[in-house]
């Protein structure tokens, strides 16, 4: 049987095309070029959305763009072995107006809520989640098309931020963590989505978290 793993993000797990606005291809998007790492053995889903945030709900987005609302549902669909949540860059909106803290404080709970359904409802206490920091930012940021959605002067080094407080979120919740933010950051088209080899960077990085979760 097929190991099967959930990659459960935003618009950097949805594949966005900084360039044209459309969708990397599948030999582009890095959940993909998992799946061609890891080889037949594994099962990939896909379920990456644009401006999905972890827990703040967005009006200006229709309102369907809070990870917690989807979560649930898509676990008991879905039911995979391996959970990967990479989550919080539009969590670092002007909107929210939210500290790296705060946001792995709605991580916190999602965690919280994950592990509560899986153990009472699911009946899969045993499921294995992953939590990835998000890629930094980049700079020159105010060059972004999307720069008025963020306050500018800080939001590339509260994007670095995110990662230490992840870190003790997993901790806490007996997940595991890969630190992206580290290794991989926003590309020159728009300072942050990935490029193409961003994408291919991340995929490698996340194949070797997979096999040493394995």
């Amino acid at each position: 049987m097929k190991t099967s793993i959930l990659c459960f993000g935003d618009s950097n797990t949805y594949g966005y095309n900084p360039e044209n606005g459309g969708r990397y291809d599948e030999d582009t998007r890095w959940p993909k070029v998992l799946g061609k790492l890891l080889g037949e053995g594994y099962e990939i889903f896909e379920e990456g959305q644009n401006g999905r945030t972890i827990a703040n709900d967005d009006p200006w987005e229709w309102g369907t763009k809070c990870g917690m609302d989807y979560v649930l549902p898509m676990l008991e669909t879905k039911r995979p072995d391996i959970l990967i949540i990479m989550l919080g860059s539009n969590d670092l909106k002007l909107k929210f107006n939210l500290s790296a803290p705060d946001i792995a404080g709605s991580l916190q709970n999602m965690l919280m809520k994950i592990k509560g359904y899986c153990e009472f409802q699911l009946g899969c206490p045993d499921m294995k989640i992953l939590v990835i920091s998000p890629p930094a930012l980049s700079e020159p940021f105010e060059e972004s098309v999307f720069a008025e959605f963020f306050d500018v002067k800080n939001v590339v080094s509260r994007s670095r931020e995110l990662a230490k407080w992840y870190k003790l979120a997993a901790d806490q919740f007996g997940c595991f963590f890969l630190n992206a933010t580290e290794e991989v950051c926003g590309g020159s088209a728009d300072h942050l989505h990935l490029d193409p080899e961003g994408h291919k960077k991340l995929a490698q990085l996340v194949k070797e978290k997979i096999e040493e979760i394995k």
